[in-house]
């Protein structure tokens, strides 16, 4: 079970992390989505909330329906994939990442992600992508670059905006990326995307899994 369902990201969860409730969060959730037809952000914003979740932080629960043709609307959750209660027993990190159907970054990373995919998950990576668009023609866009991009791991659709803004909150740039533990702790967290941003993805993807380094073509 190579993909049993986050692919994420970016969001569907029961049994295990829950998410957390505070007030902080509660107010975040009550923040407003990010536009679907804002400009995609490439490069970190120095603004990002300090109160989202960052390395060292438990993953945020979720349970969100895939975007891919062949899953037919399967829920995949984040906490069979990562946790003490995770169901795949072979998973050993995740890299969750967040995007959108108007963002070119992130129209670059889902290729990148799938390679990667591809080439490691006999090793225990999974990965989950989430899309934050909300409307129905971004969703159908980021079907079609599921099918253009051949992808294999869940792509995840959050229609109502929930979880993109518990993990985002309004002013987040895109992509941004979740790596996650076996153990369902936040490893580290990448906002933007380029090539030197992929290089560096790969290196630590091949530390975590503890397998040699080299180029992936």
């Amino acid at each position: 079970m190579n993909w049993v369902i986050l692919a994420a990201a970016v969001s569907a969860a029961s049994p295990a992390p829950a998410p957390k409730a505070d007030a902080k969060a509660d107010a975040k959730v009550a923040a407003a989505a990010p536009d679907a037809h804002a400009p995609a952000a490439a490069e970190p914003a120095a603004d990002v909330d300090p109160d989202l979740p960052k390395a060292g932080d438990a993953v945020l629960g979720f349970r969100l329906r895939a975007l891919n043709p062949d899953m037919n609307g399967q829920f995949v959750g984040i906490d069979t994939l990562v946790g003490s209660d995770r169901d795949d027993d072979k998973s050993k990190l995740l890299v969750l990442s967040f995007m959108a159907s108007y963002c070119k970054p992130c129209k670059k990373e889902m290729p990148y992600l799938q390679k990667l995919y591809a080439k490691y998950k006999d090793k225990g990576l999974r990965v989950l992508m989430v899309a934050v668009d909300t409307d129905e023609a971004g969703q159908n866009a980021v079907s079609e670059l599921v099918k253009t991009n051949g992808v294999t791991f869940p792509v995840l659709k959050d229609i109502g905006g929930l979880t993109s803004r518990r993990y985002l909150g309004s002013r987040t740039p895109l992509p941004s990326m979740f790596i996650v533990t076996a153990d369902g702790n936040i490893q580290s967290v990448k906002r933007g995307y380029n090539e030197q941003a992929s290089q560096a993805l790969l290196a630590d993807v091949q530390k975590a899994l503890g397998v040699p380094a080299e180029e992936i073509k």
